[in-house]
């Protein structure tokens, strides 16, 4: 399953933090944040409630529509009556494949040495390190954690900030450096 199909993926998040590397205009992300509102709630997407929700005239939708079509971040169906509008190409980017995919197999590596699938807060909390912390750091807190059998995210989350404090980094534990974790 691609990373942004899982359950615990929020999509507008993600637009929202990866705006400037999608190069979105403000339109434009407007229509994206949109879309994937309308197709998580499984709401009809017309061009008439598009020019609504945004202000904008019905032209300048199509226009906005047609560039995203054009940067192959969005496709349009049309199947059985019903216009489906698909973004998943603005998540099949090569920006978001290298960045998730280390994130995706982070998860599959936690549930992995976990034992069982993550609960949504041990989701959330492993998403919150991605965004501060080197995620190869995070995987050695994991290994070091599991070395002493305490495989939990408080005791990994506790490493990690050992290390933060102690100036700890990627490169010291590679070279195998001597490394607290208390």
């Amino acid at each position: 399953m691609k990373w942004y199909k899982q359950n615990y993926v929020n999509h507008r998040d993600w637009v929202l933090d990866n705006l400037e590397l999608l190069g979105l205009s403000m339109q434009e992300a407007l229509i994206v944040l949109l879309i994937d509102f309308f197709n998580i709630n499984q709401l009809p997407i017309t061009i008439d409630i598009l020019a609504k929700k945004t202000g904008c005239d019905q032209d300048e939708i199509d226009k906005v529509l047609s560039i995203l079509v054009a940067k192959k971040y969005l496709e349009i169906r049309a199947t059985n009556k019903k216009v489906s509008f698909i973004l998943d190409g603005l998540f099949d980017t090569e920006v978001s494949r290298t960045q998730s995919a280390l994130n995706s197999s982070l998860f599959e590596l936690f549930e992995e040495e976990f034992g069982r699938p993550l609960s949504n807060s041990e989701m959330m909390k492993l998403s919150d390190l991605v965004k501060t912390m080197d995620s190869k750091l995070i995987v050695y807190a994991l290994k070091e954690a599991s070395m002493y059998q305490k495989v939990n995210f408080n005791y990994i989350t506790k490493i990690l900030q050992t290390w933060n404090e102690k100036g700890v980094t990627v490169k010291m534990i590679e070279e195998g450096k001597k490394v607290e974790t208390e």
